[in-house]
């Protein structure tokens, strides 16, 4: 990369180490709750482990989005903490009590959940947007 004058041109390291940036700015972790309930969940209530499976799904599919992993669940059961055949029947009603205990136990586990790396090349767009209504609302101010 030296032209004939003898000097060095900088512009492809400057291009290489932009895109690696980019690259490292994009790659977003994520910690995620296991989608496979562990053997002392699926044990809390003997006679149904299709019923405890339908709970691990639950809290897969809407509790992990509500909680941080590392705060406490509720003493309470939440509404939507329900499977899709529930009926709230006595015994549906009694077991959701048993299996919101089991997984306030089971969710401070780190064994339960692990970690993913997801790739968002939006945010440069969604960064540019925020900081154009963000020019747009101070020149409406003044």
């Amino acid at each position: 990369m030296r032209p004939s004058d003898g000097r060095i041109r900088l512009w492809p390291l400057a291009l290489i180490l932009s895109a690696l940036m980019l690259a490292g700015l994009s790659v977003t972790p994520s910690v995620k709750l296991n989608p496979v309930p562990p053997s002392d969940f699926l044990s809390a209530v003997r006679s149904r482990p299709a019923l405890a499976q339908g709970y691990w799904e639950t809290a897969v599919r809407v509790i992990q989005w509500k909680y941080s992993r590392a705060s406490a669940l509720p003493e309470q059961v939440p509404a939507d903490f329900r499977t899709a055949g529930d009926t709230a029947s006595f015994e549906e009603r009694a077991a959701c009590v048993v299996y919101w205990a089991k997984l306030r136990e089971e969710w401070l586990r780190p064994e339960n959940w692990h970690t993913t790396y997801d790739v968002d090349l939006g945010w440069p767009l969604r960064a540019a947007r925020n900081f154009s209504h963000g020019i747009m609302r101070f020149i409406e101010q003044t």
